[in-house]
């Protein structure tokens, strides 16, 4: 009777944990909004594997269904599948710089530099015509991830604290920046920087040069023209720069300076009257330089500095006519005396 009672109560007992589990319930048709599905390879993208990759009209054209490249499920395709070596046979292994699933953000390497003029053939060829710094330099120690682009100031202090990476460029290409380059917009401020006293003489000139932009006469950088390309030399014979600055200061013409050896024939190219008349005279003044009477442009010296009282022997004569000119009435041709008080 009590084995009967404890086998009746071990059943009721394994009843009530099977209830209590569930197992007896009744089965629920699945709902079609709970439902989870393996992905499908078919309709994912590579930019659902690796984020941040960039879309096909920025010109990934690895954008696109996964099946295209992996055809079956764990194939890793060759690059060269679908693309060429574009960058030699030397190179072969493209995954070494490019992420498979984002090519267009591959990065450079040191040990694969001697590669990059395969591509950039141009800035090769101007650091090897135009030798500087930064010819000396590895291209990762600028561009450490390809494409990118450090601006010039972070290892060049700029000639003025408002200049922009932009307007570096403006005169110094890239790659062989002391071929120095500007357009013809450049401003006289920004060539100032770097050239500060012909700036100031310049704007302190009352000549035409001055209101004019640096760039009118120097067109390219280092670059002086010949006064004559824009002016009529004072004679045939000046043909060069030095025949005119030797007289006139570039940037400032009309404040004119005489070098003791000017010669006669440059003076009479403005002053021709005064010369004929020199020559014709036959005097000990027709020996003479122009500069020596006249060191400075428009000085008339008087003829007491060089001659003194020349007639004081004579009986009265400086009392009667103080001034030579009452007398040499021409100082280019002192052999006309007339008498004059006046």
């Amino acid at each position: 009777m009590i084995s009967m009672k404890s086998t009746l109560f071990g059943i009721s007992i394994m009843l009530l944990l099977i209830l209590g589990s569930g197992c007896l319930a009744p089965v629920e048709e699945p709902n079609a909004s709970t439902i989870q599905t393996a992905p499908d390879f078919q309709e994912m993208n590579a930019s659902d594997v690796r984020a941040g990759s960039m879309p096909s009209e920025l010109g990934n054209k690895h954008d696109m269904k996964c099946t295209v490249c992996h055809t079956e499920r764990i194939i890793k395709p060759n690059c060269t599948d679908c693309h060429e070596l574009v960058h030699g046979t030397q190179l072969r292994n493209c995954t070494e710089c490019h992420d498979a699933h984002n090519p267009m953000s591959n990065i450079s390497s040191p040990r694969l530099e001697q590669f990059c003029s395969q591509c950039h053939s141009q800035q090769f060829e101007e650091f090897s015509t135009h030798h500087g710094r930064h010819a000396n330099l590895k291209c990762v120690y600028c561009h450490n991830v390809h494409g990118q682009i450090e601006i010039c100031t972070i290892c060049h202090a700029p000639h003025s604290a408002e200049l922009t990476y932009n307007d570096c460029l403006n005169c110094h290409p890239a790659h062989r920046p002391q071929e120095i380059e500007y357009p013809a917009t450049v401003s006289n401020e920004q060539c100032a920087i770097c050239h500060e006293a012909v700036n100031t003489e310049l704007a302190q000139s009352s000549t035409r040069h001055s209101s004019l932009k640096c760039a009118y006469c120097h067109t390219t950088h280092k670059q002086i023209p010949e006064c004559v390309d824009c002016h009529t030399p004072h004679t045939q014979s000046m043909t060069h720069n030095n025949d005119c600055t030797g007289c006139h200061p570039a940037h400032d013409p009309a404040v004119i300076e005489l070098p003791a050896d000017t010669a006669r024939d440059i003076c009479a190219a403005c002053h021709e009257e005064v010369d004929a008349r020199l020559r014709e005279s036959d005097t000990k003044h027709n020996d003479l330089g122009c500069v020596y009477c006249h060191p400075e442009h428009r000085y008339l010296p008087t003829c007491e500095s060089c001659h003194g009282s020349p007639h004081k022997d004579i009986y009265n004569v400086h009392e009667d006519y103080p001034e030579c000119s009452q007398c040499h009435i021409d100082p280019h041709e002192v052999n006309n005396i007339v008498f004059t008080r006046e």
